[in-house]
């Protein structure tokens, strides 16, 4: 077998290497160039779904407590209402995130999905069937999946999709084991 001359491999392997190089260039440029963009955009749909979640509330206050950031739904005269927490859980299709107002009463007064994955035309109902999300409306803490007549503190499952179904009530109630953490030391707003 006869070997290459070393400028027959040099060759070839700069020009992959200067193609690359380009590429990550351009790649890193397109970044930079919609990085604010990108991130008003995700402000904007938080802002909404925290609207959406606590309707009644006139403007939001971040607050954290134990690492995990919520809001404090604020009357218009300044009065604490209660709190939007964004709550990630795992789902069906992946994480699925969203925000649940709680009023100070401990009740919830919105939920709103922001992120799901889950299979379209079944899982996908969580975030598109306005009846899913309104089940959860004035329910308190230990909310529970049932298939068929719910009652009390429980909500009906989305036929074919009860996984996604049990991942919004489990973000719920995560919501409620953070509302029951700061709920003492918040009451003056």
């Amino acid at each position: 077998m006869k070997n290459k001359p070393f400028k027959e491999i040099l060759v070839p392997a700069l020009v992959l290497f200067l193609i690359g190089l380009l590429c990550t260039a351009l790649l890193a440029g397109t970044n930079l160039l919609t990085k604010e963009k990108i991130a008003a955009t995700e402000k904007k749909n938080a802002d909404e779904a925290k609207a959406a979640s606590f309707a009644a509330a006139a403007s939001f206050e971040d607050a954290e407590t134990d690492g995990a950031v919520y809001y404090k739904a604020l009357g218009s005269d300044g009065t604490l209402l209660g709190y939007v927490f964004d709550v990630t859980v795992k789902s069906y299709g992946g994480d699925l995130k969203c925000m649940v107002g709680i009023s100070t009463e401990g009740r919830v007064v919105g939920t709103q999905i922001t992120v799901i994955d889950d299979t379209p035309g079944l899982g996908m109902k969580a975030k598109t069937d306005p009846n899913f999300l309104a089940q959860y409306i004035d329910k308190e803490a230990g909310v529970t999946v049932k298939k068929g007549d719910a009652a009390g503190n429980e909500i009906n499952a989305i036929t074919g999709a009860t996984i996604t179904s049990k991942a919004v009530t489990q973000a719920v109630n995560d919501a409620f084991d953070l509302y029951s953490k700061i709920k003492d030391g918040d009451s003056n707003g």
